[in-house]
């Protein structure tokens, strides 16, 4: 029987994203969603432990935190961890027109995960990056409906289409296999392991 992690998040994509990889180890992802507020950092390990932290302080039990950044190596990394922010606001539409004329479209995701429990003090953070990404030249239009605004120009490594164009089962096998030694929730186990072994 899995052991069951308490997942702070109301997305449920991230949770089938993390139990990808976590039932392969004994461990189960369960969503718990939280009014949490949204830090202004662009690091994603600070966003991720402010919000650790403040989800310990209501729940009181052993629980992670994910974050993530959209990183765009031409615009000097923006948005960053500014994501929501910048499609509720500029959108993907301006972000495209700002890379016009612009030859590099590399892009990357970087993705920090905050686990904290009683005892440990400060939250414990695991990241990776998932790199080789590039900016479409226009925006898509998606095959699916759970697509995210930037999902629907971010091409993934050895595709010719962006995300959007992929189901979510797709994309949660892909990062699996693409960062398998890397991945911050397998970091999480083999640390969880060390230090509460089954």
């Amino acid at each position: 029987m899995n052991k069951e992690i308490t997942f702070v998040t109301g997305n449920q994509t991230k949770v089938l994203h993390a139990n990808e990889v976590l039932q392969a180890f004994g461990y189960t992802a369960v969503a718990r969603k939280l009014g949490i507020i949204e830090p202004r950092e662009e690091d994603p390990g600070k966003v991720a432990v402010e919000k650790a932290i403040q989800a310990f302080k209501e729940l009181k039990e052993p629980l992670m935190v994910e974050d993530s950044g959209i990183f765009i190596r031409a615009l000097n990394g923006f948005p960053k961890t500014f994501i929501h922010f910048v499609e509720d606001t500029i959108g993907v539409c301006n972000v495209l027109k700002m890379m016009e004329g612009i030859t590099d479209r590399y892009v990357e995701f970087r993705q920090s995960l905050a686990y904290i429990e009683l005892g440990i003090g400060e939250p414990k953070v695991f990241s990776y990056i998932d790199g080789g990404y590039t900016l479409a030249d226009k925006v898509w239009i998606p095959k699916y409906k759970d697509a995210g605004e930037f999902d629907k120009v971010l091409i993934p490594p050895g595709q010719t289409q962006p995300l959007c164009m992929f189901t979510k089962e797709w994309r949660a096998k892909r990062d699996k296999e693409a960062n398998q030694e890397t991945v911050h929730y397998k970091q999480l186990v083999e640390w969880l392991n060390s230090k509460h072994p089954f």
